[in-house]
């Protein structure tokens, strides 16, 4: 049985609009919800409390569950409200 292959592999366009172009800083949301339940796995339970100041990259939320994984502040601010949201 003869196999099929693909002689000479694909070539798709280079189309790079973003090439050449400056990076701009972009500011940060006036508010930022962090879900502390990020997938199938059990949620997290929140390391801070309404009123504290978070830095970006500081831990915010950690499970010992099985299928887990710890939660990271993206933007740096005060927690105003930890509330159950809708997550898709």
């Amino acid at each position: 049985m003869a196999t099929k292959t693909f002689r000479g592999g694909t070539h798709p366009p280079h189309d790079k609009p973003a090439a050449g172009k400056p990076i701009e800083t972009v500011k940060p949301p006036a508010k930022a919800i962090i879900p502390l339940s990020q997938h199938i796995g059990a949620p997290c339970e929140p390391l801070v409390k309404v009123g504290d100041q978070v830095k970006m990259g500081q831990k915010i939320g950690d499970v010992d569950a099985f299928i887990s994984a710890p939660v990271h502040a993206s933007v740096s601010g005060t927690v105003v409200e930890i509330a159950p949201y809708a997550h898709p």
